[in-house]
């Protein structure tokens, strides 16, 4: 299901990465409290398809929990989250991401990141578009079941 997801995935992180001007964009899985690279495009070839992290480390666990998008145009300004682990190996600034859900449950997640604050706020079309391309993937990964 990877390979499927892998292929798939290429042109929604293009053009996602386009959209959003984002340095990376990425399809994880998530399954019991790992969070893993399934596809990804990037400018800095880090992290790599295939890597795994735990999820309290990563920025999308509250993705995963709460089971909605998150946009944040600049991670600096957002009390809490220069403190989370990962801000401090990647000091990421904007970050948009929404859930992969298949079967009514949290499969992974779409996001997209850069380190370099946006000037911007994330518009109700940037959600929408984040969004449909989550359902687009969540649609291919219930058809391929």
């Amino acid at each position: 299901m990877n390979k499927l997801v892998c292929n798939f995935s290429d042109a929604i992180l293009d053009a996602g990465r386009k959209r959003f001007g984002a340095m990376m964009g990425i399809v994880s899985h998530i399954d019991e409290g790992a969070y893993e690279v399934v596809a990804v495009s990037s400018d800095t070839r880090i992290p790599e398809a295939g890597d795994t992290f735990a999820l309290d480390a990563v920025y999308c666990r509250e993705v995963f929990q709460k089971k909605r998008t998150l946009a944040i145009t600049e991670i600096d300004g957002v009390p809490g989250m220069r403190l989370h682990p990962l801000y401090d190996e990647i000091p990421c600034e904007f970050y948009i991401s929404a859930p992969i859900i298949v079967s009514g449950e949290v499969w992974g997640t779409l996001n997209f990141t850069s380190l370099e604050k946006r000037g911007t706020s994330f518009s109700e079309e940037d959600i929408q578009f984040i969004e449909a391309q989550a359902q687009r993937i969540s649609e291919e990964l219930t058809m391929s079941a």
